[in-house]
């Protein structure tokens, strides 16, 4: 069976107007991004690039071993690696192995699993740098301190440090600003709730749903059972604030670039 034949649940009659649909046929023979199409590539070439949600369920899945891979449509020399996404938790739940935060980001939804397991080692993390830093604030080492620049905000929200009382003002700006980035703002080690930002660092994979699949390809009923959901290496809380640049630089940058056709003009008639 090939995978762009139709599968057994969906009859051949399930089309409004017949004759204006040809499954096997309907997939374009266009490539899927056009910064790569006119490039000839000896080699495969491996993608470690951000992605809008939505962009994820138009990958072309393959195996490559025993593990699922990706490549964009009509693509195959293109290996798309680590990807990063961001999203707003919809809804947190868990298994026994893994958290699972269901994610969106306006442009469509994911399911993003995070190994409790590495969740366990971050709240470790954290647990060392915040004994670190509770021990120095008692005794903070004041010519250290004074080849660093004094941040122009506390952290917040901020630590709950005893220090000495003659120590300054600036000296505990820059003091908590170091706690700030070893723990990336106070989240490191911090069980992620609802309506959170957050940005994940990992892999796309199928969940195929307890049916038997091959294991030479991937066919189009083996997709009809199958679940895309995300594989997170790292998941970091950030601010709205963060969220909503991160979002709009992408959309901007490697999203536009991706699919912009007149992107070169455009930028060419900018600088003139």
């Amino acid at each position: 069976m090939n995978w762009t034949d139709l599968p057994k649940e969906i009859n051949e009659d399930f089309v409004s107007y017949k004759g204006d649909y040809d499954f096997p046929q309907y997939l374009s023979d266009e490539k899927e991004w056009v910064n790569f199409k006119h490039k000839n590539f000896e080699d495969n070439i491996e993608i470690f690039e951000p992605f809008l949600i939505m962009e994820l369920y138009r990958f072309i899945p393959y195996f490559e071993g025993k593990h699922v891979k990706f490549h964009p449509l009509n693509m195959p020399y293109i290996k798309i690696r680590k990807i990063e996404i961001v999203g707003f938790v919809i809804d947190v739940t868990e298994d026994p192995k893994y958290y699972e935060y269901h994610v969106d980001d306006g442009t469509g939804n994911i399911i993003i699993y995070y190994e409790k397991e590495d969740f366990k080692r971050a709240a470790l993390r954290r647990k060392k740098i915040d004994t670190k830093y509770n021990k120095c604030a008692k005794n903070i080492d004041i010519k250290s301190l004074k080849t660093q620049k004094c941040p122009k905000h506390l952290p917040n929200p901020r630590p709950k440090f005893i220090y000495s009382p003659e120590t300054s003002i600036s000296d505990i700006a820059i003091f908590e600003h170091n706690w700030s980035l070893e723990t990336n703002n106070g989240t490191l080690g911090r069980k992620l709730k609802r309506c959170a930002h957050v940005h994940a660092v990992g892999y796309c994979t199928f969940d195929f749903m307890y049916t038997k699949k091959s294991s030479e390809e991937i066919t189009c009923e083996d997709l009809f059972n199958a679940k895309l959901y995300f594989l997170a290496n790292r998941i970091t809380c950030i601010s709205e604030h963060k969220y909503n640049k991160i979002l709009l630089l992408w959309i901007n940058t490697v999203v536009r670039r991706r699919y912009d056709e007149n992107l070169n003009e455009a930028a060419s008639s900018s600088k003139t």
